[in-house]
């Protein structure tokens, strides 16, 4: 049984992992950055270089290299966008826009540092238990509550996003899409239904 700390440390490193949606990937000799969204069963989605793909050594640091990041050490599973997978590459363009590659992976988790913890990779491999209204909700509130979405993002993150679109929502928060990239938003107490999302936007 994993003591309190180490649940804590876990839980911690996965709303990181979630409110960030930029990384540096460093594999044999080369780094190259990479924009990545979480989908729906918690591996990481990202375009890839076909250097990326073959075997060899890959770390991903997150948002960048730097003091305070975290390390996570992972290994690439090429998809294509087409079929039932190209729903995922689909997911990334509404999030980041048109891919700058045309080869996709799938990240998955070996393990990670983050603050000094060593995390175990499965941990931070989880489903996102809105996924399946996920969509629904996502035009609800674009259609309904766009001046609000702004109110909400600069109360909460201090960021004004003139023409916010929400592509994302998971129980720890909503992502908003500005021309300038992702704005996180997170939940003061997780979100287990729509209503308490939609709450949120009617205060």
């Amino acid at each position: 049984m994993e003591s309190i700390d180490e649940q804590q440390a876990m839980d911690s490193a996965w709303a990181f992992l979630r409110s960030n949606t930029t990384a540096t990937v460093s594999f044999g000799e080369y780094t190259h950055d990479v924009s990545y969204i979480i989908c729906p069963t918690g591996e990481l989605v990202i375009p890839a270089m076909v250097a990326m793909l073959q075997p060899c050594d890959t770390i991903m640091f997150v948002p960048e290299y730097s003091n305070d990041c975290m390390e996570m050490h992972v290994s690439l599973r090429q998809f294509f966008d087409t079929g039932e997978d190209g729903l995922l590459a689909d997911r990334w363009n509404v999030y980041h826009g048109e891919s700058p590659d045309v080869q996709w992976a799938l990240v998955d988790i070996d393990a990670a540092r983050f603050h000094e913890m060593f995390i175990d990779g499965e941990g931070l491999c989880r489903a996102n238990s809105l996924s399946e209204l996920e969509s629904d909700i996502c035009k609800e509130l674009n259609a309904n509550f766009t001046d609000v979405i702004r109110t909400v993002c600069l109360a909460k993150t201090n960021v004004d996003v003139t023409e916010p679109v929400v592509v994302g929502v998971d129980p720890l928060g909503f992502d908003v899409r500005a021309h300038f990239g992702i704005v996180r938003v997170p939940s003061e107490t997780p979100f287990t239904s729509p209503d308490d999302i939609y709450a949120l936007f009617s205060t």
